[in-house]
Order: C-alpha cells, then structure tokens, then sequence
C-alpha cells in the first residue's frame, strides 16, 4: 500500500480532523484514508452509471423546433 507525507497543513485545518477522528472514535490517519477514500475520482464506469441513473430519473424533453431554438438565442 502506497504512504504520503503531507506538509504544511495549517493547524486550524488539521485540529479540525483531530476533533473529527476523536468523535468517531478512530485515528487521525483513519479518518484521512476516510476522507481520501470518500472524495476519490469515479472510474470510468462508475460515471456511466451515475449517469444512467440519472438520465432513468428524468422525463426527456421533446425536441426544441427551429424557432425555439433561435428564440433561446436572443
């Protein structure tokens, strides 16, 4: 498994995840692997998917006419 040093974290910032880790009961590095993991880049794939999902929860819209759209230009 892969380790980074991070440097010059401002105190304010790193009092904040000391208090975090404390009310959920596990470490500072914990709850920085929690954060990292959490806000990870989707994978391809896990775009698409969210995507999916969206898109099943939406109505599609009836396509603009011609007028329409040059209406929206104005």
């Amino acid at each position: 498994m892969a380790q980074i040093l991070v440097r010059n974290i401002p105190d304010e910032t790193l009092n904040v995840y000391r208090e975090r880790a404390k009310r959920n009961g596990i470490s500072l590095e914990q709850e920085i692997r929690n954060l990292l993991e959490r806000n990870r880049p989707y994978t391809p794939e896990e775009r698409v998917a969210v995507s999916r999902y969206f898109r099943s929860r939406t109505k599609p819209s009836p396509p603009l006419t011609l007028d329409e759209i040059r209406e929206g230009s104005k």
